[in-house]
């Protein structure tokens, strides 16, 4: 299974690697304002995706600490912490175990 996961990477690395290999053009792509930015399009694509998971990411991450919050809040209430345990207090009138006089 480790074998058919790395040959799956492998192919999918070939494919973008000959993807970025056929699209080196120099790219102009028009921002705001009047800038640009000139790049190879490979380069303005893998900014692009990137700029898409992050954007992705950060979308998700207030589900994911509530999701966590709530968690641990089931873990807490499932499995609660041991309390303290009051020491045992002799009876009046006896030391060490063994009643007075003996």
């Amino acid at each position: 299974m480790r074998a058919l996961n790395w040959f799956i990477r492998l192919i999918l690395f070939m494919l973008l690697f000959g993807l970025a290999l056929n699209n080196l053009e120099p790219t102009v792509l028009h921002l705001l304002f009047g800038t640009q930015w000139k790049a190879p399009l490979f380069v303005l694509l893998l900014a692009a995706f990137t700029l898409g998971a992050v954007l992705g990411a950060l979308a998700m991450l207030p589900g994911w600490m509530r999701h966590r919050r709530m968690r641990a809040a089931h873990a807490a209430k499932q499995n609660p912490e041991p309390t303290a345990i009051e020491p045992i207090r002799a009876a009046p009138g006896v030391i060490d175990g063994t009643p007075d006089g003996v």
